[in-house]
């Protein structure tokens, strides 16, 4: 079993903060991972290509093998910006 965690408008789409996918093995890679999600969460397709994903403290690339010990964390795209140092 493997714990997912969703952040931004992945939470949205997912319908929660997170899921326990349930037959992952060790030895999986992210994007192994990924369909898994693809299939169980038809709703995330158009977000999957775009997504970071990461365990721990750190970005992971998607041909890594995942580490059941934690959590996948997947992250939306970030976008927009200031206009300059005095917009809030």
């Amino acid at each position: 079993m493997l714990d997912v965690e969703f952040y931004g408008v992945l939470r949205q789409v997912a319908g929660g903060r997170s899921v326990q996918l349930e037959g992952v093995e060790g030895g999986e890679t992210v994007d192994q991972v990924l369909a898994r999600l693809r299939q169980e969460l038809p709703a995330l397709e158009p977000h999957l290509s775009r997504l970071a994903c990461a365990q721990g403290d750190r970005l992971i690339r998607r041909d890594q093998v995942i580490d059941l010990q934690q959590p996948l964390v997947l992250l939306p795209p970030v976008s927009g910006g200031s206009g300059g140092p005095d917009t809030v």
